[in-house]
């Protein structure tokens, strides 16, 4: 009786007002979005129930999400099939050498399995079960340890293929060649600061090996043939798209392809349980992904209904000097990054901030590098902190541990974001 006699614009209120309380207790967001979504549309004449499934419908139809489960598999067929072992040595010859030795192993293979699985929270995980406990064995602080692991992980937002870049373009009809093209070089600027960090803690606090022995070629060339399907993966995913021979997705589903038969050859993969097994793990992680897509644009096709995006975009511009409009914008980005997950921070925020990106000169590809580097760095910002959360799982330690820990990767990170834009107001 009560909820009957609200008007609609209290009704939208008290169901905004529960949201918050529900996402506050811990409700998956893409209920809470789509609850929210659900009362909207009950109560606008704009927008009719009817345009819910019409909506799930033309999202899923559109046919670059087709590499995003592609993308998911990949990194679970080398998760599965043992491939991540060898890239792990591969990386410490050609990397772990410096001082520092396995925290920059760490962060050197998460660079890699960035460009495999396109994903900060498998990249995470993988890293973090491969490297972590030899990183203990070695001398580093459990914290530190930790911190550095979950820091490499971000790089799996930005360093191509990214499904987070993926899921950009396709929502803001952008290419996703050329937004992997851009992720290059902010990928490769992010990967050397979180190696010099590592490499001046390790030394001051004599974590690992402290001398440089050099590098190997031989060694280093036998490292590189051992991890040749993982090297070959990548190859073939940015080789492929970047030659203009395959689609993301086409690139993907060959990569896919690639491994099976080469694991299978070689011996890696023995039983088709372990196909299944990747399998599931990927449509798992898809169900996921999937459902917090659609509720976020139904929820950006509400907020763009009743204006609220020209506000707030209204009111950045407003500030009329472009440093301010900067520094607004990526407080925004950074702000809702640290209570929001990646995606639907992507698909609710960008689009309100796009305007006022405009405004200061920086078109589709570069708002998206820069609205993807401040979505990555809340991966390891409190309250959320995705890759923590992971990595504070993986290593039994408490989350506002490792929390502090990675106070200096994320501060080198924010650095390298801010230079970023800076830059691009001039470029």
């Amino acid at each position: 009786m009560i909820v009957a006699a609200l008007s609609t614009g209290e009704l939208l209120l008290f169901a905004t007002v529960l949201c918050v309380v529900l996402f506050a207790i811990g409700i998956p967001i893409y209920l809470v979005f789509g609850f929210w979504g659900l009362v909207y549309h009950a109560t606008s004449a704009s927008f009719p129930i009817s345009n819910i499934a019409t909506e799930h419908y033309a999202v899923l139809q559109t046919f670059p999400f087709t590499a995003i489960p592609l993308f998911i598999l990949v990194g679970d067929l080398i998760y599965e099939s043992g491939i991540a072992e060898d890239v792990v040595e591969f990386t410490r010859e050609t990397i772990g050498w410096w001082p520092g030795s396995t925290g920059n192993t760490a962060i050197g293979t998460a660079s890699i399995f960035s460009a495999i699985t396109g994903s900060n929270a498998a990249t995470t995980a993988s890293v973090g079960n491969a490297l972590y406990p030899q990183m203990e064995d070695e001398g580093y602080e459990d914290t530190y340890a930790a911190g550095t692991i979950a820091a490499g992980g971000v790089l799996g937002a930005i360093i191509p293929p990214s499904i987070l870049l993926i899921i950009y373009g396709v929502a803001f009809g952008v290419s996703i060649v050329e937004l992997f093209k851009a992720g290059i070089a902010p990928g490769i600027g992010m990967l050397i600061v979180l190696v010099g960090i590592n490499t001046y803690y390790s030394k001051r606090n004599s974590y690992g090996s402290q001398t440089s022995r050099g590098i190997d070629p031989l060694e280093a060339v036998k490292a590189a043939w051992n991890a040749k399907i993982g090297i070959g993966t990548i190859v073939i995913l940015l080789g492929g798209i970047f030659a203009g021979i395959f689609t993301p997705t086409e690139s993907a589903a060959v990569a896919v392809i690639y491994i099976l038969a080469l694991s299978v050859g070689t011996g890696r993969i023995t039983s088709f349980e372990q196909i299944v097994r990747a399998s599931f793990s990927s449509l798992l992680l898809l169900g996921v992904i999937i459902p917090m897509v659609v509720t976020s644009v139904l929820i950006q096709q509400s907020m763009s209904n009743l204006g609220l995006q020209t506000l707030i975009a209204n009111a950045v511009i407003g500030l009329q000097h472009p440093y301010l409009i900067l520094f607004a914008i990526l407080a925004i980005i950074w702000i809702a990054g640290t209570v929001m997950d990646a995606t639907p921070n992507l698909l609710l925020t960008a689009p309100m901030l796009a305007p006022a990106a405009a405004e200061i000169g920086w078109g589709p590809i570069v708002w998206g590098m820069i609205f993807m580097m401040g979505d990555s760095v809340g991966f390891i910002t409190p309250p959320y902190g995705l890759n923590l959360y992971i990595i504070s799982g993986i290593a039994e330690i408490d989350y506002i541990r490792v929390a502090r820990a990675v106070v200096p990767y994320l501060l080198g990170l924010v650095g390298v974001w801010i230079g970023y834009a800076v830059i691009h107001l001039y470029v």
